[in-house]
């Protein structure tokens, strides 16, 4: 952006009078919002700024203190935070959902061990996959989640991503639903009421699931005659979501809850639901697990959506 961004080093300060230590601020902060700058590492603005490394950290702490920085504490970088965000406008076009979500995955996958990713809304009814973060013994080529993967695009059609329509108007739900068969239709408006009540849907897991997804994934290549069919089909197949009556059942019983992902809404600054945080246990969990799990997605969406606010 600017040359003279290492020119408010200790060592150099101008002659005239003036605010040293806001100067310092200013260094930092002016590096990190340069035009596309990665993020970068305590030692790296040290090199950029000249400053002492005793004096970037503090500064860097207590931008972050007040949201104007964000530190990635796995990779031990720095970039522009969402305060910053909101006074500067040359920021607009900073993707911070994806900045937030990065992080947020990241912590959600080494809590709980599985893998977890972004689902963004890019079209009305398309989401797009991204910001994965992968336990250290799943890597995301092991062939477990073949439709886990970055710029994956799956539809907004019944029955799946119901957490994008829970909180939709009634109009637009009955929209979504009447796309389904009719012999499912009350089971997704129940389906979700439970999503909107208790704030994340859950997938169940069949022997099918991995099949259903690909498939719906592919329907995009077909006539929209034979996309009718096939999704009436694979929605037939599809045992939507638990019911709360269904999970107190398997709490009673002490049985363990199969479930493929849990996910959870991210609300924009209108509180339309742009994206959703998602784990992916894939495995038969504990209710009480299943529980901490999905309250623990759950969070650290509306951890997000209070950012983008």
């Amino acid at each position: 952006m600017t040359s003279t961004v290492g020119d408010f080093s200790e060592a150099r300060q101008p002659a005239r009078a003036g605010s040293p230590p806001t100067a310092r601020v200013v260094a930092i902060v002016e590096l990190l919002a340069e035009a596309n700058q990665p993020a970068l590492t305590l030692a790296e603005i040290v090199r950029r700024t000249s400053l002492s490394r005793a004096t970037a950290h503090a500064i860097v702490s207590e931008l972050v203190e007040h949201g104007w920085l964000i530190r990635d504490q796995a990779a031990g970088t720095f970039a522009i935070g969402p305060a910053f965000a909101m006074l500067a406008r040359n920021l607009g076009g900073a993707d911070h959902l994806l900045r937030w979500a990065t992080l947020t995955v990241r912590e959600l996958c080494a809590r709980f061990d599985v893998p977890c990713f972004l689902a963004r809304r890019t079209a009305p009814d398309v989401v797009t996959l991204a910001a994965h973060a992968f336990p250290p013994h799943l890597t995301p080529d092991a062939g477990l989640h073949p439709w886990l993967r970055d710029g994956a695009r799956i539809r907004l059609r019944p029955p799946i991503s119901r957490e994008f329509i829970a909180w939709d108007s009634a109009q637009a739900q009955a929209a979504w639903i009447a796309r389904a068969p009719e012999s499912s239709r009350t089971r997704l408006r129940l389906a979700l009421d439970a999503v909107a009540e208790r704030g994340y849907s859950i997938e169940r897991m069949t022997a099918d699931h991995g099949a259903i997804i690909d498939a719906l994934g592919s329907l995009d290549t077909v006539s929209d005659s034979l996309r009718a069919r096939v999704d009436d089909l694979l929605t037939e197949l599809s045992v939507i979501d638990y019911l709360p009556d269904e999970l107190d059942a398997f709490a009673a019983a002490g049985a363990e809850v199969p479930v493929v992902t849990v996910g959870a809404p991210v609300f924009d600054a209108a509180d339309h639901v742009t994206a959703a945080i998602v784990t992916c246990p894939n495995t038969a969990l504990r209710a009480d697990d299943l529980r901490k799990l999905a309250e623990a997605t759950r969070d650290a969406a509306r951890g997000i959506s209070a950012h983008l606010h």
